[in-house]
């Protein structure tokens, strides 16, 4: 009897048993037996005892294991990152989302930090619009409902129309016009951070020229005028046009509130690597605790005093921006004899040289 070769698979509860026959010319020349037996050392427990009494704790203990760290990773891991991505989707909303509390010192830590940084900035920036809004709301209101009571004082007779009121109206005009232009030119010397075109200047010619220019409006107000500055040429690296812009706005305001009479001083004090130039009116001094936010716009020390004469309190916060574009500071001083308004800037290595336009 001729046999056929190939191969038996059988399984049982004590393995697996595998058999080849081998064949030479069609008859069997032998088989081959291989048993897999699932058996404990000793060869007594079957494979369902095994399984029973040693893989089921095995798979219990690692499906705890892996309980345990998953909630781990949760806690110490994914919590922080659910947490930021719901603070940025409120961000993104234009919702000012609470901070992210985090003490890891890891990657995750820094990003939770850099969202609530962006969400500070992000506040202060919202904080700077609305109080802009206001205050531009509050400054336009004033000559706005002084004009609509006149033209409807005149409408209805109750304010004749003379070349007087005619006058008041155009000054209240004037008013919202120069208001209108002092916004512009904030947000101008805001841009200009990125536009500055620096050259070498001299920082005494012009200070000297500014001053000479406010002559007719000092002399109006029976004000005297002097430059103090040392007999040389120093040199900046400063945008002229935005560097006169500055002292304009400087002397405009120590001429708007100096006392009838007195003096205006600008005194330029060059120290090797920076020059300052402070310029002084003999006016009312201002409160020390206010000293530090007449650069702010919109900021007066003495409202009524401010609006009575024009000032709408955004000049000096255009000097702030266009001296810190040029990498300068600004501050303010005042005593019983007035205030002070000054600004540094660094000079180049050139200072020094005698000006000859002024011996």
């Amino acid at each position: 009897m001729r046999a056929r070769s190939g191969c038996r698979l059988r399984w049982s509860s004590l393995g697996l048993r595998w058999q080849l026959m081998l064949l030479n010319a069609g008859v069997v020349a032998g088989t081959v037996v291989l048993v897999l037996a699932l058996m404990n050392a000793v060869g007594e427990e079957p494979l369902m005892h095994f399984v029973e009494t040693q893989l089921y704790p095995t798979i219990g203990t690692a499906a705890a294991l892996a309980i345990v760290l998953n909630f781990v990773v949760v806690t110490f891991a994914l919590r922080p990152l659910n947490a930021v991505r719901h603070a940025t989707r409120q961000l993104a909303s234009g919702d000012s989302p609470a901070r992210i509390e985090t003490r890891r010192r890891d990657e995750i830590g820094d990003v939770a930090e850099s969202v609530n940084e962006l969400s500070q900035s992000l506040q202060q920036l919202e904080n700077l619009r609305r109080q802009l809004t206001n205050d531009v709301a509050h400054e336009l209101r004033t000559p706005l409902h002084n004009l609509l009571g006149l033209i409807e004082g005149m409408r209805d007779g109750v304010i004749p129309s003379t070349r007087e009121t005619l006058e008041r109206s155009r000054a209240e005009l004037g008013r919202l016009m120069g208001l209108v232009e002092d916004l512009r030119a904030l947000a101008d010397a805001q841009l200009a951070r990125d536009r500055i075109q620096p050259a070498p200047l001299d920082l005494i010619a012009l200070v000297r020229d500014v001053m000479a220019g406010f002559a007719p409006a000092l002399a109006e107000r029976r004000l005297t005028w002097r430059v103090d500055a040392p007999d040389m040429c120093v040199l900046v690296d400063g945008d002229a046009r935005r560097l006169e812009q500055v002292l304009r706005n400087v002397v405009d305001n120590a001429v708007r509130y100096a006392l009838t009479g007195s003096t205006v001083v600008a005194a330029i004090t060059d120290t090797g690597d920076r020059i300052r130039v402070a310029v002084t009116d003999e006016g009312v001094p201002i409160d020390p605790a206010a000293l530090p936010h007449i650069f702010e716009r919109f900021f007066r020390a003495d409202p009524s005093r401010a609006r009575g004469s024009g000032g709408a309190g955004i000049g000096l916060a255009i000097v702030r921006e266009l001296v810190e574009a040029h990498h300068g500071t600004v501050g303010a001083l005042s005593d019983s004899r007035g205030v002070t308004v000054w600004f540094e800037l660094p000079t180049l290595p050139a200072a020094g040289l005698r000006d000859e336009a002024y011996p």
